[in-house]
């Protein structure tokens, strides 16, 4: 069974590349933030989506994270993004 949605690093292998080089390269280009989420207008095309916890910290109280989820279509959009830099793996 094929997943709905995967990480930023599952993405990266799926693709072969490095998960730091392709989130930093994701940065650069304005499609993540600094905190690793989507700019709007990437989620709102559905490459991306957002999960979100709330948990509660035992000092600092109720604390809540966001991990970025790249779609089927996402994947595709990755794939399109760095084919370059996929072909050139493929040829080393």
């Amino acid at each position: 069974m094929i997943p709905e949605t995967i990480t930023l690093q599952e993405a990266a292998k799926v693709l072969n590349l490095g998960p730091r080089k392709m989130i930093r390269a994701l940065k650069q280009r304005g499609i993540l933030d600094n905190q690793r989420l989507p700019n709007w207008r990437y989620a709102k095309r559905g490459f991306f989506q957002v999960q979100t916890k709330s948990f509660n910290h035992p000092v600092r109280g109720l604390q809540h994270s966001a991990k970025t989820l790249v779609t089927p279509a996402g994947l595709d959009f990755l794939r399109r993004e760095f084919a370059e830099q996929i072909d050139m793996e493929k040829a080393s």
